[in-house]
C-alpha cells in the first residue's frame, strides 16, 4: 500500500531536515555530556576556557558550517518537494532530476552532515589555537580526533535512518514499478563500504571510547601509545580483537558483494541476449538460491529464443512477432491487401520422373529464391502449398503501396527464376516454369482452427481470385497476370505498361474479371 500525501510530507521533513539535524544535535549533546568520562580534565579545560572567552565572532565562525549545510540541503530538496507536492506537476527534465536526487538523498544528506560536523570540528581547533597559542597541540589533536569519531557516528546514524525512511515512504510512491537502477550508478556505497562504515561506527568507535575511559580511570597517559602497546595486555587484546572483528566484517561483506557482482554481470549479459551466461555461487543460502534462479532463468530464455527462432523459420519472422505480441485467440480482422499466388507448371509430371530427394532439392532451391524476392519487397509468405506459394502484402504489417510491392515482387521472382534455371541447366536439371497471379481486395486475416491448434492465415474471395488468376497464365501463355483491382492502385508510370487481356469468368464467381498482363518493353 502506498503512503498518503500527508505521510509523504512528514517523511520528506524527516529525511531532509529533522533526521540530519537531530543526528548532529544529539551526537553533539551526548559527546559533550560524556566527554568527562573519556578525556582528562586538562584536555577539557581548553574547551571550558574557550567558552569563558568573549569571542562571539570566532564562535559564529566555528558554527558557520551548519547553517551553510542547512541551506545547501534546502536547495537540494527543492526539486524533490516540487515533484512530490506541486499541483502543477513538473516537466520531464525536472522529474528526472527529482528522481535522481531521491535515489541519492540518504548518501548526499549524510555526507553533508558529516562534512559540516568535521568542518566545525576543524574550526574549533583553529579557534582554540587562536585563543590559546601556547596550549599543547597534542591535547588539541586528541580531543579533535575523538570528536571527529563522533562525526562518523552521526554520519552512520543519519545514513541508516534516512535510507530506511526513504525506501519505506518515498521511493514506493516515486518508483511504484521499480527501475531505480538507471539512477543508482556512480554515487552509491558498495556493500563492503557500508559494512566498513557501520563497523567503524558500531565497533571501532565504541571500543575507542572504552579505551579512553579505561585509560582515564587508571591514570595512564592517553598519548603514550608506545607504552600502551608494549606494556598493557588489555590494550593488546583489544587491538587484536579489533583487527579480527574488522577482518570478519570485511570477509562477510565480501562474501555478499562478490556473488552479487556475479549476478549483476550475469543479468547484464542476459539482458544483451547472451543466454549461455551462468552464475557460479558455491553457497546454499539465499544467494545460492538466487544464483540458481538466475541460471534457470537464462536456460528458460535460451529455450524460448530457440523456439522463437524455430517458429520464425516456419512462419515469417514478422508474423511470429505479431503473434507473440498479441492475444492468442481465434478470430481475425478484415483488411485490404494484395495476394500473390504462384505455381510451377507441369511440376507433377517432372516429379514423377525423379527421386523424392531430387524433387526436394529442386523445390528447396526454388522456394529459397522466391522467398528472397518476396521478403525483399516486404511481403510475407503465408504458406507453401505443394509447389505453390501464397504471399501477402499489406497485412499483418500495413503498407499503403501493397499492390505496387506485389507487382515488384512478381517481377523479381521471374528474374530469380531465370537465374536459377541457368544454374539448373548447368547441373543437368530441367528448367522450371512458373505462373503468377495477383489480386487486391478485402480479406480476413487471423487465427483459424481449434482452441488447441491454430493457424495464422488469410482467407476470403481475394485469396481464391488470386489463385484463379494464376490458373489463367498457362492458357494465355503469360507468366504474370493481375486483376483490375490491383491495376487501379498502381502508379501511372507502371499502369501504362499493363496490357488488357480481356474479361474472364473465373471459376466460382458469377461476374467476369478484367485481366492484365505486364509488358515492360512496350
Amino acid at each position: 500500500m502506498k503512503p498518503g500525501r500527508g505521510v509523504q510530507f512528514i517523511a520528506f521533513l524527516l529525511i531532509y531536515f529533522i533526521v540530519p539535524f537531530c543526528a548532529c544535535l544529539f551526537t553533539l549533546i551526548f559527546a559533550n555530556y560524556t566527554a568527562s568520562e573519556f578525556l582528562p580534565d586538562k584536555f577539557l579545560a581548553l574547551f571550558e576556557a574557550t567558552h569563558i572567552k568573549n569571542d562571539h565572532t570566532l564562535a559564529i565562525f566555528t558554527w558557520a558550517p551548519f547553517p551553510i549545510i542547512t541551506f545547501i540541503l534546502f536547495v537540494y530538496s527543492l526539486p524533490i518537494a516540487k515533484f512530490l507536492f506541486s499541483s502543477k506537476g513538473c516537466n520531464f527534465i525536472s522529474e528526472e532530476k527529482a528522481r535522481h536526487r531521491i535515489v541519492h538523498s540518504p548518501l548526499i544528506i549524510s555526507l553533508l552532515g558529516f562534512v559540516g560536523w568535521e568542518l566545525s570540528n576543524l574550526l574549533s581547533i583553529c579557534r582554540i589555537d587562536i585563543l590559546f597559542p601556547t596550549a599543547p597541540h597534542q591535547s588539541i589533536v586528541t580531543v579533535s580526533i575523538l570528536f571527529g569519531f563522533w562525526g562518523l557516528f552521526a554520519f552512520a546514524f543519519s545514513y541508516a535512518t534516512t535510507s530506511y525512511l526513504n525506501k519505506l515512504l518515498i521511493i514506493p510512491c516515486v518508483f511504484p514499478e521499480g527501475g531505480l537502477g538507471k539512477y543508482a550508478h556512480g554515487k552509491q556505497f558498495s556493500i563492503v563500504t557500508k559494512q566498513f562504515i557501520f563497523w567503524a561506527a558500531s565497533t571501532l568507535f565504541p571500543i575507542v571510547l572504552l579505551i579512553f575511559g579505561l585509560l582515564l580511570r587508571t591514570n595512564q597517559n592517553i598519548l603514550n601509545l608506545h607504552y600502551l602497546v608494549h606494556n598493557d595486555v588489555l590494550f593488546e587484546v583489544i587491538a587484536i580483537m579489533l583487527v579480527f572483528s574488522f577482518a570478519f566484517a570485511m570477509s562477510f561483506a565480501s562474501s555478499l558483494q562478490h556473488p552479487l557482482n556475479q549476478i549483476e554481470r550475469a543479468t547484464q549479459l542476459i539482458k544483451e541476449q547472451k543466454f549461455d551466461t551462468r552464475v557460479k555461487i558455491f553457497s546454499s543460502d539465499e544467494l545460492g538460491l538466487l544464483g540458481d534462479a538466475v541460471n534457470e532463468m537464462a536456460e528458460g530464455l535460451a529455450e524460448r529464443e530457440r523456439i522463437k527462432d524455430t517458429f520464425g523459420r516456419i512462419v515469417d519472422p514478422r508474423v511470429r512477432d505479431y503473434l507473440l505480441s498479441n492475444e492468442h485467440s481465434l478470430g481475425g480482422k478484415v483488411v485490404d491487401a494484395s495476394i500473390l499466388f504462384s505455381d510451377l507448371r507441369d511440376f507433377t509430371k517432372l516429379s514423377e520422373k525423379r527421386k523424392p530427394e531430387e524433387v526436394l532439392y529442386i523445390l528447396n532451391r526454388y522456394f529459397q529464391e522466391m522467398s528472397n524476392a518476396i521478403e525483399m519487397h516486404g511481403g510475407f509468405i503465408n504458406k507453401f502449398i505443394g509447389d505453390a506459394i501464397l504471399a501477402v502484402f499489406g497485412t499483418p504489417m500495413p503498407m499503403a503501396d501493397h499492390a505496387e510491392r506485389a507487382l515488384a515482387t512478381a517481377l523479381q521472382m521471374q528474374k530469380n527464376l531465370d537465374s536459377l534455371n541457368a544454374q539448373f541447366l548447368s547441373e543437368g536439371l530441367t528448367e522450371l516454369k512458373m505462373g503468377i497471379g495477383i489480386h487486391t481486395g478485402s480479406l480476413l486475416v487471423g487465427n483459424i482452427g481449434s482452441a488447441n491448434r491454430m493457424e495464422f492465415t488469410v482467407i476470403g474471395d481475394t485469396v481464391n481470385t488470386a489463385s484463379r488468376v494464376e490458373g489463367l497464365c498457362k492458357g494465355l501463355k503469360k507468366n504474370l497476370l493481375l486483376t483490375e483491382n490491383t491495376s487501379v492502385l498502381l502508379p501511372e508510370n507502371i499502369r501504362s505498361k499493363l496490357k488488357s487481356e480481356g474479361e474472364y469468368e473465373l471459376k466460382g464467381r458469377e461476374t467476369k474479371e478484367r485481366i492484365y498482363s505486364y509488358s515492360p518493353g512496350e
